[in-house]
């Protein structure tokens, strides 16, 4: 059955690039309705639905825009939404950027689980998109990044890292994506970057409201701060990928390979999917 919210939830926190603080809501949606953004500081509270159609900017996080209304670095609250299935949800928002938290979607989970997650009687099942042969996508101009989903009769997602000019080098991680392996093994993981590009970041006006409080961030021999997972860079990419794929608007059952794969490939893969469904 299709799946929201029990009781609205609210959260204040601050953006990961612009350091703006922002209030976040999460209300119960209604049947068929998918998951909506509203900016509740514009005038009539403009909505943007969580739909791939609508991918504005991939600069750093995803970023959504419809006319002149835009929410963005939505990629991790989305990935808690769909790892632990919830379906229908309105998310009120008071400022142009979702707020970090820890840089991970472990409070996110925890907010909607607080909110009591229930079924919804009485309305369509949300039927998954099953992948029957493989759909793909690879960068181009020479790069090395790629993205497949094969047939599967479960979602799982395997995915390789390699930051090969740093000591991090290649990181692997492979799970079957169900709402418990989510919460206990994906959700915790922070985003990352390199202490060399804080700097230069700054310059652009990007992660203005980073630290170490919310991001694991990497210098020249070691991690500036202690990990919670051997290998959580790669699970945090698994985390952003889950969070692109939900932009399709429906479940998938497929084997998701990735190989140093980004917002921009995830997100080819999301449209090809999402078209594929269409026909």
């Amino acid at each position: 059955m299709q799946q929201t919210i029990k009781n609205s939830i609210d959260y204040t926190g601050t953006g990961l690039h612009t350091a703006n603080r922002v209030q976040l809501r999460f209300c119960p949606g209604l049947p068929n309705s998918g998951v909506v953004f509203s900016r509740t500081d514009m005038p009539n509270s403009p909505c943007i639905p969580a739909r791939v159609e609508y991918v504005d900017n991939t600069h750093r996080g995803v970023s959504l825009k419809n006319d002149l209304c835009e929410v963005k670095t939505v990629e991790h609250v989305l990935a808690a939404i769909n790892g632990l299935r919830i379906d229908n949800l309105i998310i009120e928002v008071s400022a142009p950027e979702l707020p970090v938290g820890d840089g991970s979607a472990q409070i996110f989970v925890e907010l909607l689980k607080k909110a009591e997650i229930v079924c919804q009687d009485g309305c369509e099942s949300r039927l998954p998109i099953k992948i029957l042969s493989p759909v793909w996508t690879s960068t181009k101009h020479g790069q090395k990044g790629h993205i497949v989903v094969l047939p599967s009769e479960v979602y799982q997602i395997s995915f390789v890292l390699d930051l090969e000019n740093s000591f991090v080098g290649s990181q692997f991680a492979s799970f079957s994506i169900s709402p418990e392996i989510f919460e206990q093994e994906i959700a915790p993981a922070r985003t990352f970057g390199f202490f060399s590009e804080v700097e230069q970041l700054k310059k652009q006006g990007l992660a203005m409201g980073g630290s170490l409080e919310n991001a694991v961030v990497i210098g020249e021999s070691d991690f500036l701060n202690d990990l919670r997972f051997k290998n959580e860079l790669v699970r945090h990419k698994i985390l952003d990928l889950i969070g692109d794929l939900s932009l399709i608007g429906r479940p998938i059952l497929g084997h998701v390979l990735a190989i140093k794969s980004g917002h921009d490939l995830n997100l080819n893969l999301a449209r090809k999917i999402a078209e594929m469904a269409d026909r």
